[in-house]
């Protein structure tokens, strides 16, 4: 959950007050629940199609809206997310930290639905790596290692927390619990009044918490290095120093266990840059080792 930080630091003056439309791709699925085997190469082209409209179809000139890429077809129904904990990434790649946090926030919390979500456009980050199309499709792989087949995947095109509250409330409807996951460094500077016009921030804060609740995972100091020699107790203070009357109850911290919390999407990178499969690998959820070895992933 690294980085994509600064996607959260603009504000908008205005908020589209209609409702976001809602996109699902209708195309047959089969969950079963299993980890990918060797129908990679032979579903690439087609599934890249599928994921390159999905692309397309999310637009940051419309009203924000939640793209649905896993599951598709006609059993899917948003009626259901009853609850929704989503984990919002680069995703780049997804590594075994993902998962555990996105899972121990949905059982603590009591959310019976995941979200895997990407945001195709972030305000600091070119798109280097894999492709967006790839991400999503290491997004459904992860998705489909889910034994209960609860956890979806989807795009979107808007970079800023609200908009991205905005857009899961009407994939989800109102009355809905919705938690929203973020590392610690993100939440520090999406609370930080320098990034916002004066005054500005409370205001912002007030439209999230009115959206969703906000969980705050910690972060090992190492592998993020923007929030210091913070220790985790030092980082729950911090996010509890809001008060109640701001956040109204919907704000809490999750205590990430410490041996995922070291791991990253970059150190991925570096490794798999270095030939170094091994380590990588015990970053990786086992379902994407041979994607990431297909396409060649990293290796520049």
């Amino acid at each position: 959950y690294e980085g994509d930080a600064t996607y959260c630091l603009k504000v908008h003056a205005e908020k589209n007050a209609d409702s976001p439309n809602v996109h699902s791709i209708r195309e047959h699925s089969q969950n079963d629940g299993t980890a990918f085997s060797g129908m990679a190469s032979s579903q690439s082209s087609h599934d890249q199609s599928k994921l390159d409209e999905a692309l397309v179809a999310v637009d940051i000139a419309a009203a924000p809206q939640v793209h649905v890429t896993y599951p598709v077809g006609e059993n899917f129904d948003p009626g259901e997310l009853d609850s929704l904990a989503v984990l919002d990434s680069s995703f780049n790649p997804p590594t075994s930290a993902h998962m555990h946090m996105l899972d121990m926030a949905a059982t603590r919390f009591g959310a019976r639905w995941k979200l895997l979500l990407l945001a195709k456009q972030n305000a600091d980050k070119p798109v280097v790596g894999a492709t967006l199309p790839q991400r999503l499709q290491m997004m459904e792989l992860l998705a489909r290692a889910d034994s209960q087949g609860h956890t979806l995947c989807g795009v979107t095109a808007h970079p800023l927390f609200v908009d991205k509250a905005i857009a899961l409330q009407a994939l989800c409807g109102v009355g809905s619990r919705i938690l929203l996951l973020v590392g610690f460094d993100t939440w520090i500077r999406v609370t930080d009044p320098k990034y916002y016009a004066e005054g500005q921030l409370q205001t912002v804060l007030a439209q999230l918490f009115d959206l969703v609740e906000i969980v705050v995972a910690s972060r090992d100091s190492a592998s993020a290095a923007a929030i210091g020699k913070l220790s985790m107790t030092e980082q729950e203070a911090e996010v509890r120093r809001l008060t109640d009357i701001v956040t109204r109850g919907r704000l809490h911290f999750l205590r990430n266990d410490e041996a995922m919390a070291t791991l990253s999407s970059s150190a991925v990178r570096n490794a798999l840059a270095a030939h170094d499969e091994g380590a990588a690998h015990a970053m990786v959820p086992a379902c994407l080792h041979e994607f990431v070895a297909q396409h060649g992933l990293y290796q520049e």
